[in-house]
């Protein structure tokens, strides 16, 4: 068992690859994804629900090309200076599998990817992005497992709360959320 501390080291010093954390309840991932952005030590993160329409795919195309193509004005921030965190929407595995296989090389490219995939869809995504099921590797975490220890230092840049843009994510997606009182519950009884 990783503890999410760890996973975030992981993503840091590797500075590239895709990573995966499995969910089935919310929470859970909610808990696990505060304790990496902080452990991130200020590698931006870039989050995204990946359509699970062919119609809808133009902004995860257009992320993946991000990584691809030189940008003209290095003066403004990019996404792919990001980590991305895309959210695989349940039961889209088969339709975003090969999209996503196709992009393999995009998204283990600097800083890299970490994906956030139901633990019931997992072995359909698999099936679905084979190549990229290989770039995986051993960085597979289930966020009900990851332990809840970390570092003062990780603790002093730990938020009570994601980013707006990935609340708004997890509204799309099963599950409620923790409240900022139940996280900040959580928080103290687990800071070091």
């Amino acid at each position: 068992m990783a503890t999410a501390e760890q996973v975030a080291f992981s993503i840091r010093e590797e500075g590239r690859g895709v990573h995966v954390v499995l969910w089935d309840d919310q929470a859970d991932l909610v808990r696990a994804l505060l304790v990496v952005t902080a452990g991130l030590k200020g590698i931006p993160i870039y989050g995204l629900l990946v359509p699970d329409r062919d119609e809808d795919l133009i902004s995860l195309r257009s992320l993946a090309d991000s990584r691809t193509v030189e940008e003209e004005n290095d003066a403004l921030k990019s996404p792919a200076d990001s980590l991305w965190l895309l959210f695989i929407p349940p039961a889209a595995s088969k339709r975003v599998g090969p999209w996503l296989n196709g992009w393999r090389r995009p998204l283990s490219q600097p800083p890299g990817t970490l994906l956030a995939v139901r633990h019931a869809d997992f072995e359909s995504f698999q099936r679905n992005a084979p190549d990229l099921a290989s770039y995986f590797g051993p960085r597979i975490y289930d966020a009900a497992t990851m332990i809840s220890v970390w570092s003062k230092e990780t603790d002093s840049r730990l938020e009570s709360e994601l980013a707006i843009e990935i609340q708004e994510i997890l509204k799309r997606l099963p599950g409620t959320p923790p409240s900022k009182s139940e996280i900040d519950e959580w928080r103290a009884l687990h800071s070091p």
